[in-house]
């Protein structure tokens, strides 16, 4: 009895751990954001990014640098003494007091990479929840369309149970009930379709918002519910200066004076102060020699330097200029960004625009068919219209219910594609 009840209990934890996982767009847009491997990725440049700053901001402080050396002769070096010994040991500190700039301008141009990492991850995250809007809307489709098959599936079913009756009347031919069950096995074909293909979709979606293998699906239930475009629309100067790419090309503007800067510094003298402190060792001298020289001493010095790069002056203009002509490049691609920002902007616009407008011409048109529909059934039931324009209604009835539920999840999609290019 022990061992029945556990293998129930058993069951039941694998029935619901397995249990399917139903989740909204707003929860799938929050667990990309914490969970897409792509963003994750973007996560972890933006602390090595950081890490390089700090690197960079080390070059203020004095560089430290310790040696050891140690010599033993296998014999002796001389008459009288035995194998030489000797020891060094040293410690030396080093300041840049002045290297021309390039210090500086080296931390901001590291400050400056890791603004524009920051804005390629934003990019980034922005295209990453673009997809999964997409994917989300894909998925509600298809549960339209699939509600649709399970309509026209009755519908069908209704009629062909009429022309069974017919038939063994002797009103028509096996022929008309043969042509029923092939719409019957097409509609069986589309479900097919449509249901692998929600299976696809499902993995794809659980994939980009860090769930891969899980069983999950979407809760979107009411796709009739669209907003007018005209609440969400900005003017395209506004949406073009919040745009992150233009932020991301003026970096790029910005990067490029630094460097100039950087190549006029290597063309600037170098002045470093630095202290030394050593000690030194030595065994093996003869007795009368050691007399002479000290055999263990400590001492220490200062040093100061200046270094100038003359010949550096010979390829450094080059330089220069090269570093002027990457600067106008960085300008004409801002000025090449900004204009086609705006237009990337108004054709999201207007493509919003037209979606709305082909989401009232469907619900006219399915208005219409399922009119149509409703009159051909009763007309066939009373035996004045004919088993052919019947399915021909039914046909055109389930293509503007598709033709409907694709128009709306276009324009859910077009949507959250506006907002993300005008916020």
């Amino acid at each position: 009895m022990k061992r029945i009840l556990f293998i129930i209990i058993m069951l039941c934890v694998a029935v619901y751990g397995n249990a399917q996982r139903i989740i909204n767009l707003d929860e799938c847009l929050k667990m990309a954001r914490e969970n897409n491997i792509t963003l994750k990725n973007a996560a972890l440049s933006i602390l090595a990014a950081r890490e390089q700053k700090s690197e960079v901001y080390t070059k203020y402080f004095p560089q430290i640098q310790a040696n050891v050396m140690a010599i033993h002769t296998f014999g002796a070096f001389m008459q009288g003494g035995d194998a030489i010994r000797t020891y060094t040991a040293a410690i030396s500190a080093t300041m840049p007091l002045y290297a021309g700039g390039q210090i500086t301008t080296g931390n901001k141009l590291a400050e400056l990479n890791t603004d524009v990492v920051s804005l390629q991850r934003d990019i980034q995250e922005s295209d990453v929840l673009q997809k999964v809007t997409e994917c989300y809307w894909q998925i509600a489709k298809v549960k339209y369309n699939l509600n649709t098959i399970s309509a026209a599936e009755k519908q069908v079913d209704e009629v062909e149970r009429q022309v069974e009756n017919m038939v063994k009347a002797g009103i028509t031919t096996r022929n008309d009930l043969l042509r029923v069950q092939i719409r019957k096995q097409e509609l069986a074909s589309n479900r097919l379709q449509l249901e692998n293909a929600q299976h696809i979709l499902r993995m794809l979606l659980a994939q980009q918002i860090g769930c891969a293998g899980e069983d999950i699906d979407i809760s979107a239930t009411d796709t009739e519910t669209v907003i007018n475009p005209d609440e969400v629309h900005v003017s395209v100067l506004d949406a073009v200066n919040v745009r992150n790419e233009l932020s991301l090309a003026a970096k790029g503007v910005e990067a490029s004076r630094l460097q100039i800067r950087q190549e006029r510094g290597k063309l600037l003298p170098t002045i470093g102060v630095g202290v030394t402190g050593f000690n030194y060792g030595i065994g093996g001298l003869p007795d009368v020699l050691g007399y002479y020289v000290k055999t263990n001493a400590t001492n220490g010095l200062a040093l100061g330097s200046l270094s100038v790069p003359i010949t550096a002056w010979w390829g450094g203009t080059h330089a220069i200029k090269r570093r002027k002509m990457a600067l106008q490049q960085s300008r004409n691609v801002l000025q090449q960004t900004r204009e086609q920002l705006a237009i990337d902007i108004e054709s999201a616009w207007s493509s919003l625009q037209e979606s709305y407008k082909q989401i009232e011409i469907a619900r006219t048109g399915v208005a219409q068919a399922e009119e149509n529909l409703r009159i051909s059934m009763n007309a066939y039931r009373v035996g004045t219209e004919t088993l052919t324009n019947l399915l021909d209604a039914e046909t055109l009835n389930r293509k503007m219910q598709d033709g409907l539920s694709a128009a709306i999840a276009d324009y859910q999609v077009k949507m959250s594609d506006y907002i993300r290019k005008t916020r």
